[in-house]
């Protein structure tokens, strides 16, 4: 390949390789699936980079929350465990094992959070999807859309100082 020899050959592979994995992982950074959860101290976010939802611990405070920020994390809008938060790193975001609800789970994988949509039942891949407009949304392949970030729900928890 052009005259590179074995190891520039090599290194021209892995080079390709490697921006095909970057643009894979750059493609689901929006997205949680079941088998794809969110840690503590990683993030997805929006297309636009504008929203992210991560954990986070607001100053003077150990305790950990799960949250969607605009730009960073001094720019909270949403909080999920705002009344039940985790007292260390090891919580995850992942959708139920029913498929049916994104869920905080702590490091003994006890539910701490649940987005308990009502009636809503999933014979399909379910995924939780941050859109450019800040909205966490659960989708089934087939249904379409549900928004789980009601408006009342994030006011009533902005109402909290934290």
């Amino acid at each position: 390949m052009f005259g590179l020899g074995v190891a520039g050959n090599m290194l021209h592979i892995l080079f390709t390789l490697s921006l095909l994995y970057t643009n894979i992982d750059s493609v689901v950074m929006n997205t949680i699936t079941s088998s794809q959860l969110i840690k503590d101290s990683k993030t997805i976010s929006s297309n636009d980079d504008a929203f992210k939802l991560g954990f986070f611990s607001p100053m003077n405070t150990t305790n950990r929350y799960v949250g969607i920020w605009y730009l960073n994390q001094s720019n909270i809008i949403w909080v999920a465990n705002g009344d039940k938060p985790l007292q260390d790193s090891s919580g995850v975001i992942t959708i139920a094992d029913d498929n049916t609800n994104l869920v905080v789970l702590d490091g003994q994988k006890h539910v701490i959070w649940s987005s308990n949509v009502p009636n809503f039942v999933s014979n399909f891949n379910v995924t939780a999807h941050l859109q450019n407009t800040g909205n966490l949304v659960l989708q089934e392949d087939t249904t379409g859309i549900r928004d789980i970030t009601d408006l009342k729900l994030i006011y009533s928890l902005l109402l909290v100082s934290y």
